[in-house]
């Protein structure tokens, strides 16, 4: 992987599991190391509303999204270190991602790759971050394997 300079000086990571993930967070550490950005990372917790569906509840479900979204932030700190910052947004209760990082000013974000049937790696908040006045990278997993 190529630690090409970033120039940017607040850098948004998203925290998803799996390689591409593990590569988004290694651009983030890498343009923290090499420009001195100020990197955050974000994890994601999607909420369910209503009662019971289909014989589970709602809250188990909801508290146990929570804990996913908290270990990949606690993989983050392991990666990131100290000298990041780290935030758990929840779904309906939090702004948006987009909305979030444009209130924060965040230069770059960079997200893992979603792989897309007949279609090139990208990741469905990549058009609104855009919007969101941020420069976006898409981390794959296989320029992470090659480095």
């Amino acid at each position: 992987m190529s630690h090409a300079s970033t120039t940017a000086e607040r850098v948004l990571v998203l925290c998803e599991p799996g390689r591409a993930g593990a590569a988004a967070l290694d651009l983030a550490r890498a343009a923290a190391e090499l420009d001195g950005a100020q990197v955050t990372a974000v994890s994601i917790a999607p909420q369910v509303g209503g009662g019971l569906r289909c014989g589970f509840s709602v809250r188990d479900y909801n508290e146990a999204v929570l804990d996913a979204a908290a270990a990949e932030l606690e993989r983050a700190r392991e990666a990131l270190g100290a000298d990041a910052t780290f935030k758990l947004l929840i779904e309906d209760v939090d702004p948006p991602l987009a909305d979030w990082c444009a209130a924060h000013g965040f230069d770059l974000a960079l997200l893992p790759a979603r792989r897309r049937l007949f279609r090139a790696s990208g990741h469905p908040a990549a058009a609104a971050l855009r919007r969101a006045g941020a420069e976006v990278r898409i981390a794959c997993a296989a320029a992470a394997a090659r480095s």
